[in-house]
Protein backbone atom coordinates (compact mmCIF):
# COMPACT_ATOMS: atom_id res chain seq x y z
CA UNK A 1 0.00 0.00 0.00
CA UNK A 2 1.05 3.57 -0.85
CA UNK A 3 2.26 5.39 2.75
CA UNK A 4 -0.76 7.98 1.74
CA UNK A 5 -3.44 5.61 1.44
CA UNK A 6 -2.37 3.81 4.38
CA UNK A 7 -2.61 7.29 6.45
CA UNK A 8 -5.80 8.06 5.15
CA UNK A 9 -7.23 5.25 6.42
CA UNK A 10 -5.81 5.40 9.61
CA UNK A 11 -7.67 8.48 9.43
CA UNK A 12 -11.08 7.71 8.71
CA UNK A 13 -10.66 4.35 11.26
CA UNK A 14 -9.68 6.54 14.28
CA UNK A 15 -12.78 8.87 13.00
CA UNK A 16 -15.18 6.15 13.01
CA UNK A 17 -13.98 4.70 16.53
CA UNK A 18 -13.83 7.79 18.15
CA UNK A 19 -17.09 9.26 16.51
CA UNK A 20 -18.93 5.73 17.33
CA UNK A 21 -19.88 7.12 20.79
CA UNK A 22 -21.46 10.19 19.77
CA UNK A 23 -24.08 8.26 18.02
CA UNK A 24 -24.97 5.97 21.00
CA UNK A 25 -28.71 6.93 22.62
CA UNK A 26 -28.60 6.45 26.73
CA UNK A 27 -31.09 4.41 28.06
CA UNK A 28 -33.13 5.25 30.97
CA UNK A 29 -31.28 2.61 33.96
CA UNK A 30 -30.43 5.53 36.12
CA UNK A 31 -34.76 5.42 36.34
CA UNK A 32 -37.09 3.24 38.33
CA UNK A 33 -39.82 2.10 35.14
CA UNK A 34 -41.79 -0.32 38.13
CA UNK A 35 -42.66 2.89 40.36
CA UNK A 36 -44.05 5.36 37.99
CA UNK A 37 -45.18 8.54 40.28
CA UNK A 38 -47.36 11.31 39.86
CA UNK A 39 -45.81 15.28 40.92
CA UNK A 40 -47.86 18.16 40.99
CA UNK A 41 -46.23 21.59 40.75
CA UNK A 42 -45.89 24.91 39.07
CA UNK A 43 -43.77 25.21 35.86
CA UNK A 44 -40.63 27.29 36.14
CA UNK A 45 -39.14 26.55 33.25
CA UNK A 46 -40.05 24.36 29.67
CA UNK A 47 -36.87 23.78 27.68
CA UNK A 48 -38.28 22.76 23.87
CA UNK A 49 -34.43 21.52 22.57
CA UNK A 50 -33.18 18.22 20.99
CA UNK A 51 -32.35 15.61 22.01
CA UNK A 52 -34.81 15.48 24.83
CA UNK A 53 -37.25 18.70 26.72
CA UNK A 54 -36.94 19.24 29.51
CA UNK A 55 -39.56 20.53 32.04
CA UNK A 56 -38.32 22.40 35.39
CA UNK A 57 -41.32 22.53 38.52
CA UNK A 58 -41.17 23.03 42.03
CA UNK A 59 -43.43 20.35 43.60
CA UNK A 60 -44.13 20.76 47.62
CA UNK A 61 -42.87 17.19 49.33
CA UNK A 62 -44.80 15.66 52.33
CA UNK A 63 -42.78 18.00 54.77
CA UNK A 64 -44.11 21.15 52.50
CA UNK A 65 -40.91 21.95 51.47
CA UNK A 66 -40.53 23.20 48.16
CA UNK A 67 -38.43 20.82 45.90
CA UNK A 68 -36.84 21.78 42.49
CA UNK A 69 -37.43 18.69 40.09
CA UNK A 70 -36.16 18.64 36.43
CA UNK A 71 -38.24 15.92 34.34
CA UNK A 72 -36.25 14.53 30.64
CA UNK A 73 -39.62 14.47 28.20
CA UNK A 74 -39.31 13.22 24.74
CA UNK A 75 -37.66 14.83 21.71
CA UNK A 76 -39.74 18.48 20.55
CA UNK A 77 -40.85 16.27 16.90
CA UNK A 78 -42.69 13.33 19.28
CA UNK A 79 -44.05 15.85 21.38
CA UNK A 80 -45.16 17.43 18.04
CA UNK A 81 -47.10 14.35 16.89
CA UNK A 82 -48.90 14.54 20.00
CA UNK A 83 -50.26 18.01 19.80
CA UNK A 84 -47.43 19.77 21.39
CA UNK A 85 -45.64 22.98 21.00
CA UNK A 86 -43.09 25.08 22.31
CA UNK A 87 -45.73 26.91 23.79
CA UNK A 88 -47.73 23.85 25.82
CA UNK A 89 -46.22 24.59 28.74
CA UNK A 90 -45.21 28.03 30.29
CA UNK A 91 -44.03 29.28 33.40
CA UNK A 92 -46.05 29.27 36.59
CA UNK A 93 -48.54 26.27 35.06
CA UNK A 94 -49.77 24.14 37.63
CA UNK A 95 -49.32 20.66 36.09
CA UNK A 96 -49.48 16.83 37.25
CA UNK A 97 -46.74 14.98 35.72
CA UNK A 98 -46.50 11.17 35.73
CA UNK A 99 -43.13 9.80 35.15
CA UNK A 100 -40.51 7.51 36.38
CA UNK A 101 -38.11 8.75 38.85
CA UNK A 102 -34.65 8.43 39.72
CA UNK A 103 -33.19 5.42 41.47
CA UNK A 104 -30.89 7.68 43.53
CA UNK A 105 -33.85 9.71 44.76
CA UNK A 106 -32.57 12.77 43.40
CA UNK A 107 -35.31 15.25 42.31
CA UNK A 108 -35.40 14.34 38.70
CA UNK A 109 -37.44 12.04 36.06
CA UNK A 110 -38.23 11.07 32.90
CA UNK A 111 -41.63 11.21 31.43
CA UNK A 112 -42.58 9.28 28.06
CA UNK A 113 -43.55 6.48 25.93
CA UNK A 114 -46.47 4.72 27.32
CA UNK A 115 -47.16 6.18 30.96
CA UNK A 116 -45.48 9.94 30.45
CA UNK A 117 -48.09 12.44 30.58
CA UNK A 118 -48.79 16.09 31.77
CA UNK A 119 -52.22 17.00 33.23
CA UNK A 120 -54.19 20.55 33.95
CA UNK A 121 -56.41 21.36 36.64
CA UNK A 122 -58.88 21.80 34.12
CA UNK A 123 -58.11 18.21 32.77
CA UNK A 124 -56.60 19.06 29.71
CA UNK A 125 -54.18 16.24 29.10
CA UNK A 126 -50.94 16.25 26.89
CA UNK A 127 -49.78 12.94 26.00
CA UNK A 128 -45.94 11.80 25.08
CA UNK A 129 -46.51 8.44 22.76
CA UNK A 130 -44.11 7.10 20.59
CA UNK A 131 -45.92 7.52 17.58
Amino acid sequence: MKPRLVTSFALVATLLVSCASMLAHHGNAAYDDKHPITINGSVTEFVWSNPHCQIYLDVKDKNGKIVSWSVESQSPGILRRNSWTKDSIKPGDQIAVTLIPAKSGAPVGFSGEKMGKVAFPDGHVLKMDLR
